[in-house]
């Protein structure tokens, strides 16, 4: 099996050691594009935002979002701070920060080559399809 390796993971081509190589629902740069195009926004609001840029049918959680953003936070790739001042209850608002911005360009370089790979997937399950079955070997049912 082929591993890619980013920038901050394994050294020697080892597999990817940072949360880049969970791909999980692509929650991590579907909540760092929110940010980039939104600015500063409450947890809700980017939780609501990333719903379209889900690549899967089964979508992106609002626990998901929240995780994503204290781990973005813990590496500082967000910020965040209280919003008292919005007469309802308190409420956290994040905002990119440089790393994040970085970070959200490592994850664009993380899906062309996902890109490229199944790209490559799909031409070689069609190219199968195409052909048919393989031809029953003698001693086989």
């Amino acid at each position: 099996m082929r591993h890619r390796a980013c920038r901050k993971g394994g050294r020697g081509g080892a597999p990817c050691t940072c949360e880049m190589g969970n791909l999980y629902r692509f929650c991590e740069p579907a909540v760092l594009l929110t940010l980039s195009r939104l600015g500063a926004a409450h947890g809700y609001q980017i939780s609501q935002e990333v719903g379209p840029l889900s690549v899967t049918h089964a979508g992106i959680d609002n626990a998901a979002v929240y995780r994503t953003l204290r781990r973005l936070e813990a590496a500082g790739c967000v910020t965040s701070q209280w919003d008292t001042g919005s007469g309802g209850p308190a409420r956290r608002v994040y905002a990119l920060t440089l790393t994040g911005c970085q970070h959200l360009g490592e994850w664009m370089e993380v899906m062309d080559g996902i890109v490229v790979s199944m790209t490559g997937l799909l031409r070689e399950c069609r190219k199968s399809l195409k052909s048919g079955p393989p031809a029953a070997s003698n001693g086989t049912r």
